[in-house]
This record gives structure tokens, sequence and C-alpha cells, in this order.
């Protein structure tokens, strides 16, 4: 017999018992539903964090270069060492020097090597204005901002401020705030606390930036040129065991060069460091961890149906031992009888895949907007359908239903046909 034939005749005795069908069908769409959701989930915050990696990152910058730490047995008291550290509840981290900076400009396949510094001045004002707080990083081209007004020309000596600066330093509107200067009023950090000293730095406003929907930063920090950074931070450290040190470094690699490579030429140097995208590996194993439990639920979910297949389609033998005697009786083979219930199986797979995958699409589709809007992130879509995943699953599902009809498709080829006809 044909396969063409069987599958005819497959579909045929599902359409007989519809309700049977329709709710075996359901349950397996429930795990469809949860695996195909779980899938664009995945997908969705991928893509996103792609996009902050690409937005707020260079894939050719090495980031938070700083001395690899260094083990010691913590039976012992540590030994003292004449490097500058800076402590942070208790742990300490050794600071870069000018020496670092010059070291690391030497190892093969870095282009340039910049120290990172972040700085918060005692308050940021203009005139006949009201003080304020906030703090200062330098400013990277690579780093795509989007600006309400300016574009950045003249940032060497120039400062790029966030909207909600603008607005507080008094400009009505973005457009009035470009060429006009703002005051950061540094204190020199040895000075007499009862009586400090300050230095008032001005600069002019070369761009009013708001914060992109995909941004971890630019968008509440003013951002200058690091060299007009340092000069401020080197005055609030003037005197002080931490003048002439850095956090951290961040290198420009060579075009052509393998960045991996200069991470681990940097690694022997002494030095750690971090690509971009490994700044943002946890998001990347927060979204496997998700995506694996919820298909995980999913799979629950087809395993319950697994059994209700099975003892489905028993039934369906149990109900048809008379018609799969007429039919054996006729010359219909025992593989072909076999095939027939296995198909069966697969026609019910497909069919609760299908309607799985269809309203998983739907409701992930009306959900985005919501999600979005909730989360604040704009108009950016966290499911991401995309057909493979969906097509993979249907197949996947189709599979395990062939799988749990082999049992009952084995009962229904066995029945020994005279018997079977005088089943009543």
């Amino acid at each position: 017999m044909k396969i063409t034939d069987i599958t005819i005749r497959a579909g045929r005795s599902l359409r007989h018992a519809k309700a049977r069908t329709i709710l075996t069908s359901l349950a397996i769409g429930v795990g469809a539903f949860t695996i195909v959701l779980s899938f664009a989930v995945g997908a969705g915050g991928r893509q996103y964090t792609a996009n902050i990696i690409n937005s707020n990152t260079d894939e050719r910058v090495l980031y938070n270069i700083s001395p690899k730490s260094k083990t010691s047995d913590s039976k012992l008291p540590q030994k003292y060492s004449d490097e500058r550290v800076a402590n942070y509840g208790g742990y300490e981290m050794v600071l870069l020097k000018q020496s670092d900076i010059d070291k690391m400009s030497k190892v093969d396949g870095i282009e340039s090597v910049m120290p990172y510094v972040s700085f918060m001045p005692k308050y940021i004002t203009r005139a006949s204005q009201d003080k304020y707080k906030g703090s200062i990083e330098p400013y990277q081209k690579e780093v795509k901002l989007e600006y309400v007004a300016g574009n950045g020309n003249g940032i060497e000596n120039g400062v790029i401020i966030p909207d909600n600066y603008r607005e507080a330093l008094g400009f009505k509107k973005a457009s009035d705030a470009i060429g006009q200067k703002i005051q950061l009023v540094v204190e020199k950090g040895a000075s007499n606390p009862l009586q400090p000293e300050t230095k008032t730095f001005e600069y002019k406003i070369v761009g009013v930036n708001k914060k992109p929907v995909v941004a971890v930063n630019g968008g509440s920090t003013l951002q200058m040129s690091i060299d007009n950074i340092k000069t401020m931070n080197d005055y609030n450290l003037q005197g002080t065991p931490t003048y002439g040190t850095f956090l951290s470094a961040f290198a420009r690699v060579k075009d052509g060069t393998d960045i991996d490579k200069v991470k681990e030429s940097l690694d022997k140097a002494g030095y750690e460091s971090k690509t971009a995208k490994d700044l943002m590996g946890f998001i990347f194993q927060f979204i496997n961890v998700l995506q694996g439990i919820l298909i995980g639920f999913g799979a629950l979910a087809v395993l319950t149906s697994v059994f209700g297949i099975i003892n489905t389609q028993y039934i369906s033998v149990l109900e048809r031992t008379q018609q799969i005697g007429l039919m054996k009786a006729l010359g219909m083979r025992r593989r072909d009888v076999g095939r027939l219930f296995k198909l069966e199986a697969a026609w019910v797979g497909f069919l609760g895949g299908a309607i799985g995958s269809v309203l998983a699409v739907v409701g992930g589709n009306i959900a985005n907007p919501f999600i979005s809007k909730a989360l604040g992130i704009g108009d950016v879509n966290l499911i991401i359908f995309e057909p493979t995943n969906i097509l993979a699953v249907i197949i996947g599902l189709v599979l395990v239903s062939v799988v749990s009809g082999i049992l009952p498709a084995r009962k229904a080829a066995k029945l020994n046909p005279i018997e079977a006809l005088r089943t009543e």
C-alpha cells in the first residue's frame, strides 16, 4: 500500500474522532507553545544584548584593563607592597600608573592605550543657576550617542551634557545650550578640609544627548576628552597618595589583529582585560538559563502529552479492532497497519505543534509592545520568532509523537485478522 494512501487514510481516521484528536493535539500544543515562546524570548534577549554591545562598545577595544590580582596564602597576613591601591569595602584594587600605560602600549597588536578616569567634580553649575552633582566620563567616538542638539564637534575643549542637565541648568531648548559655557568646580584633595581649596574649570557645551534605548552609559553622565578629565582629576588628587594613578585603562587594537591574541599578550604581561562580548557575557548567561527553564517546562508538558498519545492510540486500536481485522483480511500487510497508526500519531503531533506555535506567535506579537512599554525600552521587541526554530519544534513534536505511537502500532499490526473480525 502506498505511503500517500496510508497518510490520507490516517487523516480520515482522525477526522472521525475529532474531539479526541483535538484534545490530544491541544495537550501537545501546550508544550509547543512554551518551547516556541522560550526560543523567541531567547532570540529577542540575545538580539537586544547584541544591540547594547554594538551601541556602547567597540569590538576592537579591550576594556577594564587592570593589574592581575595576586593570590596569597589566606592563613598568613598579607604582605606589604609599595603598589598604590584603592580600597572598596575591604577589597583592595591595584591602581595603574603611567608606567603601566607605557608598558601596555608596547604590546604587539595594540594601536593606542588610554587610561580610564571616571571623575566627580564638587558640583556643576552655570551663571545664575543652581549647583548640581554629577559625574564625568571620557568621550569615546566609538560609542554611538543620540544627540538632541549639537554633534560633539570640538569635544577637545568642550563638554557633552545629558538632556536632563540641560533642563536643570536653565536652557529651554537643547539648541539654546550649544555654545554656552558651564562651570565644573573641583576641590583640591590635599587642601584643608575646613577651608577647602577649589578651582573652577569652564567648558563650552558642544552637544546635548538623550539616553538611547540600548545605552548603558552616556545618558546620565557628562562626557569630555580624557585630557581635560585628567587635568581636573590631577588637581583633585594633587598631594594625595593616589595622585597620578588610574583605576583602569582601555586599549584599541590595530585593524586586522585578533583581539583575543592581544588579550592573551596582555595577560602574559600581567594585566587583566575584557572584550566587548566579555562585558555582556553575564547577560547571555542569564538569557540562556531563563530559556533553559522555559524549555524545561515545555518538555514536561510534552512528556505528559506523550502518555496521552499512547493512551489515545491504544483506545483507537481497541475501538477499531474489527476494522483492522477486515483490512488485514483484504490483504493489508502488518507493516502497513503499523504505519497507519504511526502516521495517525504523527498527524496529532503536527496539529499540536502547529496550534501551539500559532498561539505562541500571536500571543508574543500582542505582548511585545506591552513588555517594551513596561520596561521603558522604546520600540524594541524582546520576543522575536525565528521560522527555523518554529519548524524545528514542529518536526521534533512529530517525531516524538511517532515514537509515542510505536507500541500501539505494534499491537495493531500483531492482531490476528480472524480473531479481530470476531470481536464485537
